[in-house]
């Protein structure tokens, strides 16, 4: 059997939520696949090995980070205006092929 990823276990989520895809700002998946991936595959996602916690940004881009490099998912870009200017934010969508699965 093949090791779990953080992908895999985004891809989990995505379809027990019922969700299409997840982009920046979505805490509570974002936070969801964190729990999962520090049970399943040891990870230190919310948890660093001394015990403190992940900084919740931090935690929630290299989750981003790791969809990024993963053919299953679909990257885009969506404009958010905020108290900081204008930004483009990260979103991932699962490819059609992978939500029949």
């Amino acid at each position: 059997m093949t090791r779990k990823t953080i992908a895999d276990i985004t891809i989990e989520v995505l379809k027990e939520t019922d969700n299409q895809g997840i982009m920046w700002g979505d805490s509570f998946l974002l936070d969801m696949i964190a729990e999962r991936c520090d049970a399943q595959l040891h990870t230190t996602l919310r948890n660093k090995k001394d015990g403190t916690c992940v900084h919740p940004l931090n935690r929630h881009n290299r989750i981003l980070d790791a969809l990024d490099k993963d053919p299953r998912f679909e990257k885009m870009y969506f404009h958010a205006r905020g108290m900081i200017g204008n930004q483009w934010w990260r979103s991932f969508k699962l490819k059609e092929e992978e939500k029949e699965k």
